[in-house]
């Protein structure tokens, strides 16, 4: 009996659906278009100065339009963990060099350069590094770098032996392998060389050849107090001065601009009171700078172990006099800054789960971007020339 009446209702249903569908499609007789789905567009051949790649130290890279309301993602690079990212402004090119294992987390390990075109972002060829040994302590500044106006760059291994893999990228080719021992990370010096620092606070720097071998060799006196007051491994340059803080407040600035490499005196971030109060530099890239002015990442009350928590200020500083122009306090603390360097000028801080950014004359907020994973504790800015 039930069954029988099942069988019946269900042409009832079917036909009370069809009518129903009928009549809604007599209120709208012109239907949508087809989705046209995905629309992949080539990027300009000179990207504008208000972009920046936010390398989230996971499983991408983005290029971000931060300049803009619109708050669009440009692009993304596949990468993972430890990969690095450099851009040319001397070839419509961008490099990342990047690690892979044959079954993912385990099996044969391949580092490896991928060179991708700048406007379609496809890859164009890649340089694979020999030796499994490709420093992987997460993205960060100096595990690959430039030289030799872009032609070369530099890749610095770590096994724990530590060394550097000088890559040929115009010919494609890997030209060699220096040991740098008991040094760590690599910083441009010269017109065709390198810089590192070194466990026994010592900086020592190597000129290269056309061929990428060793020309020359230079090493520093100690002055970088490890034990007491060491510095950050983050710097930046303000016309051509790389200037490195250190834990405690001091700022180092090094002279590499020329061979000859030279440590400059170095001095105080913060005033008597101010180091009484614990203000010190901290933060992931806690220091950005452009052709005059040093920003520097500052967090009260910090303590040992501290360093690398976010902070709630920016300093700005002349390096020529030394003096503190402006504290900028940060709606949210952040852990990574950079700066624009197009106009206007911006700059760019990584708070948590978002990218502030800053009028850095004035100190306001000019817009907040929702960035696309949360766990963003160390990423690193690289805004485009």
């Amino acid at each position: 009996m039930t069954m029988s009446i099942i069988f019946r209702a269900t042409p009832i249903l079917i036909g009370a659906t069809l009518a129903a569908l009928a009549a809604r499609a007599s209120e709208f007789p012109t239907p949508l278009p087809p989705d046209a789905g995905h629309k992949v567009e080539a990027l300009p051949a000179k990207y504008p100065a208000s972009w920046a790649f936010l390398n989230y130290a996971s499983d991408r890279i983005e290029l971000r339009n931060v300049g803009s309301d619109s708050r669009e993602v440009k692009a993304q690079l596949q990468a993972h963990e430890s990969a690095v990212l450099l851009v040319s402004d001397k070839r419509p090119e961008v490099y990342v060099a990047d690690t892979v294992w044959s079954r993912g987390v385990r099996g044969t390990r391949t580092d490896f350069i991928n060179i991708y075109d700048a406007q379609t972002l496809n890859v164009t060829d890649e340089i694979v590094l020999p030796g499994a040994k490709r420093g992987l302590m997460t993205a960060m500044e100096g595990m690959f770098a430039f030289t030799d106006d872009q032609r070369l760059a530099l890749v610095f291994d770590f096994t724990p032996a530590s060394s550097v893999t000088v890559v040929d990228l115009v010919k494609r080719r890997v030209l060699g392998d220096i040991d740098i021992p008991g040094c760590s990370l690599v910083y441009p010096s010269g017109v065709r060389g390198f810089s590192t620092l070194c466990s026994s606070g010592t900086l020592l720097s190597v000129r290269l050849d056309e061929k990428g071998a060793v020309a020359g060799r230079s090493e520093s006196k100690a002055f970088n107090p490890l034990d007491t007051d060491p510095l950050f491994t983050s710097s930046t340059l303000v016309a051509g001065v790389r200037y490195f803080p250190s834990l405690h407040g001091r700022v180092q600035p090094i002279d590499m601009k020329t061979d000859d490499v030279k440590v400059l005196p170095d001095w105080s971030l913060v005033s008597a009171a101010e180091q009484a109060a614990h203000w010190r530099p901290s933060g992931w890239q806690n220091v950005a700078g452009d052709e005059k002015l040093l920003y520097v990442l500052m967090q009260a009350n910090a303590e040992e172990g501290t360093h690398k928590d976010p902070a709630n200020e920016v300093w700005v500083f002349n390096p020529a006099t030394k003096a503190r122009l402006r504290r900028l306090r940060l709606v949210r603390a952040g852990s990574s800054i950079a700066l624009s360097h197009g106009a206007p000028q911006l700059l760019l801080v990584q708070a948590g789960e978002r990218l502030d950014v800053y009028d850095p004359q004035y100190g306001n907020l000019i817009r907040s971007l929702e960035l696309t994973r949360w766990n963003t504790t160390r990423m690193d800015i690289e805004p485009v020339h």
